[in-house]
């Protein structure tokens, strides 16, 4: 049992145990946990944000930097890395500002309003990665798979329905797994801010 919930046990019993804990109590017992969660979140979307920039540090461009160069992908990439930086920075920033506003909050009534907004930007975050990844393959896909270059490597008998269905399912099953990482790591926060969430509606 966490101590929010003996916090709610001792102010629910206070008139026999003779101790003194009011709903305020409980309401910045939420308050700090909550804040504390959207902190967590803002340092994980940090985190990811640089984690690919720092793993290019230790990786071999040469075979990625080639093949963009053969089929002419590199002002493609350099355009949607430049739009992902600016919407991903924006995202963080506006985590940020969750975090400020609930740390500051002062009212019940505030607090349920920004764990409730950062529990939809957190939700709008994940929606606009997998989406942006959606894109960015099947993009990536049509260039490569209708340039001269590929198609004249491709065997006479080869169907290129088939590849691109194989393609996409591929591609897909990687965007699932994305999915899958982000509902066991956001997916947590999310349960916990929707807990604090129902707990300060009930003492509202």
């Amino acid at each position: 049992m966490d101590k929010l919930e003996n916090l709610k046990d001792v102010w629910k019993n206070q008139a026999v145990t003779g101790l003194n804990y009011t709903k305020e109590d409980i309401h910045n017992m939420v308050k700090k946990r909550s804040t504390s969660i959207v902190k967590w979140i803002l340092i994980i979307s940090i985190i990811e944000f640089l984690l690919p920039y720092v793993l290019i540090l230790f990786t071999d461009l040469e075979t990625p930097s080639r093949i963009y160069a053969e089929y002419g992908l590199g002002d493609l990439t350099r355009n949607y890395t430049i739009v992902h930086v600016i919407i991903i920075l924006g995202f963080i920033y506006v985590f940020y500002r969750n975090y400020r506003n609930i740390s500051a909050d002062s009212s019940v009534k505030d607090l349920l309003r920004d764990i409730l907004k950062t529990r939809k930007t957190v939700k709008y975050y994940i929606y606009y990665n997998l989406l942006m990844m959606g894109i960015l393959g099947l993009h990536f896909f049509y260039i490569i798979m209708n340039s001269e270059m590929f198609i004249s490597k491709l065997p006479e008998n080869a169907n290129i329905t088939v590849l691109w269905v194989t393609a996409i399912l591929l591609w897909g099953l990687f965007i699932l797994l994305v999915w899958c990482f982000y509902r066991i790591i956001y997916g947590i926060f999310l349960k916990k801010l929707q807990r604090n969430y129902g707990e300060l509606r009930k003492r509202e």
